[in-house]
């Protein structure tokens, strides 16, 4: 029992960096423009190295996990991790921080695939949703930590301080995740042993509709995010209530997955709890970044984010229950891969798309896909529950 409490703790945190490395540079663009004259383009890429880090690498991560176990991808990626934060600290040029930033998001699909997996590993079916969602509260936590840290660093430690200090952060949870991270063996051998069919996950249809959902999620939401601060710019409103409103979809996103994953704990419905969580996306959007006021704005995007959000843990879990412990490892992967090519592929089209007609066509053309992906969501058949345990049993 204490041995999965270890495990979970220790997985939490590694979750938790790789979200603050992720965002470590969003709130600093500006600083790395003047520090070492580039463009914001240029810059950029510290926080674009991610999706396209997770979009090759997510895959392998996938079928690493499930051939080797979670434990060895997460000191993996940590170990990663910690020597490319290490590089950050010889900040006088600007690729060698790029090139550090990029180890580290090479680093990131080793770790954030490997939820499902541990989860099954640790918990009782009864259990996983909540666990899940606990998990993925890693994520958002990490997310925010790292939007309202990053400058309060850079201002007490300076910039190189700051690069120090993230990088001691991790080498100390790389040995506390070596001293307290294990697999429970009584389920591993036989999940390790078998090779994941690839093939047969991309023509299962439960998750070929759950992929199809991940690129379309993902994508819109990523486009959503990146347009919040231009559309209320545009509408008199201050960057830093844009930053506010952000960081309440982040805020809405960590109660709702504390609320709405244990649901499926309890009544196993998920095509349903993924309906509740993502229908309300088809009429919120607009409110959100059309409102009439910031503080209108804010409760939109809590409320947004409360329902949004939480899919993610229920995703995960209907993942697992359709691939099986022994190959949800390479089935998170291809989600990873797809949802991740859903952001850099979807934020580009809408950008086309609102470059060639305005924000208004753009955001329509948006919640029309959320209603598409909404519609997939018919074609789960997802196994239930109660019927796959005794199946195992």
């Amino acid at each position: 029992m204490r041995s999965r409490w270890l495990a979970l703790f220790a997985f939490l945190g590694a979750l938790v960096l790789t979200q603050v490395f992720w965002y470590n540079f969003a709130p600093l663009i500006s600083l790395l423009v003047g520090k070492y004259k580039i463009s914001e383009l240029t810059a950029s890429w510290t926080i674009l190295a991610f999706p396209l880090a997770s979009l090759v690498f997510s895959g392998h991560a996938g079928a690493l996990i499930d051939r080797r176990g979670y434990r060895f991808s997460v000191l993996v990626g940590l170990v990663l991790m910690g020597v490319s934060a290490a590089l950050r600290i010889f900040d006088s040029s600007f690729w060698m921080l790029l090139a550090g930033q990029t180890g580290i998001a090479i680093s990131v699909p080793y770790i954030v695939t490997c939820i499902s997996k541990l989860v099954a590993d640790w918990f009782d079916p009864h259990e996983e949703a909540f666990f899940t969602g606990i998990c993925t509260i890693g994520i958002f936590v990490g997310m925010a930590v790292s939007l309202a840290a990053s400058p309060w660093l850079v201002e007490v430690f300076q910039f190189r301080g700051s690069m120090i200090v993230l990088a001691a952060v991790t080498v100390v949870w790389t040995v506390i995740s070596a001293a307290t991270l294990r697999e429970n063996e009584r389920i591993l051998p036989a999940a390790a042993s078998s090779q994941p069919p690839m093939m047969a996950l991309l023509r299962d249809r439960n998750l070929m509709v759950i992929f199809a959902t991940a690129f379309i999620g993902q994508g819109c939401f990523n486009a959503l995010t990146t347009w919040l601060e231009v559309i209320w710019h545009d509408r008199g409103f201050s960057s830093d209530a844009a930053g506010v409103a952000g960081g309440l979809v982040i805020v809405g996103g960590i109660v709702g997955s504390l609320l709405i994953p244990p649901l499926l704990d309890r009544f196993d419905r998920p095509r349903l709890l993924l309906w509740i969580c993502l229908v309300p996306s088809i009429v919120l959007v607009s409110p959100f970044l059309f409102p009439g006021s910031p503080r209108q704005g804010y409760i939109w995007g809590a409320v947004l984010g409360g329902f949004w959000l939480p899919s993610l843990a229920i995703t995960l879990t209907v993942i697992e229950r359709t691939a099986h412990k022994e190959h949800s490892g390479a089935a998170s992967g291809l989600f990873w891969t797809i949802g991740n090519a859903g952001v850099l592929g979807l934020t580009v089209f809408f950008e086309v798309l609102k470059e060639a007609t305005n924000w208004r066509a753009a955001i329509g053309v948006l919640v029309g896909m959320l209603a598409l992906m909404n519609a997939l969501i018919v074609l789960l058949q997802v196994p239930e529950r109660e019927r796959e345990a005794s199946q195992e049993a």
